[in-house]
């Protein structure tokens, strides 16, 4: 009895033995993602397109420890130390994977990378105002100030020379704001560059829109108890700003006048005449350019 208990006890552990090693070395096959992290970039040069954050990877193992792997985080170390700009297929070495040599890499999918590679470079590119609210009426923009006057980007060579201006973004203001707006505002940086500063002083000047007009005026003569003028009205034109020029009582804001001096000689004379006009106004043309006056 004692003999067969022995012999009871030696069929067991033979059996688990044997089933672990059908069991416990069963090979599986089964996919593992792995991050994919960049490592030897060389300097001045940027990745356009075609990077990936993560591969797959079909390993072949024992069961038991294909489930770790599956529980586990790996990544692959891609050395980008020998890209060019241009077009860059890099292929993935399965002898790169850092995995344990009990498994087997059966395939990496994708099994290259295609990179878009360029330089990257630094300019300075000359900042341009946006105006996002009207011109105040009457009035055009006489001058802008941007300080700075340019911002230096960085980005994809190709992108980069591209670019004729960098433009802020839009400057608004009311319709009464003045001679002068001042503001600081944002820049608007294209997507996948970097600015430097990222926002600029911008100052308008505006001044008043000019015109021109002709407009008909009486002829006053000084001093009055002396001096008849045969010439009643003159006709002038004049350029001045329009909100003026346009309104109903500018004429009144006028004067044509002779000046006539003591001891001036007694009887007929032409005499040319003065203008009075508003501050900002210009006479273009006087017509006639003499008046005829009798001195009494």
């Amino acid at each position: 009895m004692k003999s067969n208990w022995q012999q009871l006890l030696l069929a067991f552990v033979l059996a688990v033995f044997c089933w672990y090693l059908v069991t416990g070395r069963e090979k599986v096959d089964s996919w593992v993602p792995m991050k994919v992290e960049m490592a030897g970039m060389p300097d001045g040069l940027f990745i356009r397109g075609g990077m990936l954050g993560s591969v797959e990877v079909l390993v072949r193992g024992p069961r038991g420890m294909v489930r770790k792997i599956e529980e586990s985080q790996l990544v692959y170390p891609l050395n980008l130390s020998d890209i060019t700009p241009g077009k860059n297929v890099v292929g993935l070495d399965p002898a790169s994977i850092p995995i344990s040599k009990v498994f087997d890499v059966v395939e990496i999918r994708p099994s290259r990378i295609e990179l878009d590679v360029e330089r990257r470079v630094s300019r300075d590119i000359p900042i341009k105002p946006v105006l996002g609210s009207p011109v105040p009426e009457g009035h055009v923009l006489a001058g802008t100030r941007v300080r700075p006057e340019t911002a230096r980007v960085t980005g994809a060579e190709k992108v980069v020379a591209a670019i004729e201006d960098i433009r802020t973004n839009p400057l608004t203001f009311g319709p009464a704001s003045g001679a002068m707006v001042e503001e600081r505002v944002g820049l608007d940086i294209p997507e996948g560059l970097e600015a430097s500063p990222l926002s600029a002083m911008v100052t308008l000047h505006f001044a008043p829109r000019l015109g021109e007009a002709t407009v008909r005026v009486p002829v006053r003569a000084f001093p009055p108890e002396r001096v008849e003028i045969g010439q009643k009205t003159v006709t002038l034109r004049i350029k001045g700003p329009v909100q003026l020029l346009n309104d109903k009582g500018f004429e009144d804001l006028v004067e044509a006048r002779v000046d006539v001096k003591p001891g001036a000689e007694v009887g007929r004379h032409d005499m040319p005449y003065q203008v009075k006009m508003p501050q900002g106004c210009e006479l273009l043309e006087a017509r006639p350019d003499k008046v005829s006056v009798t001195v009494k």
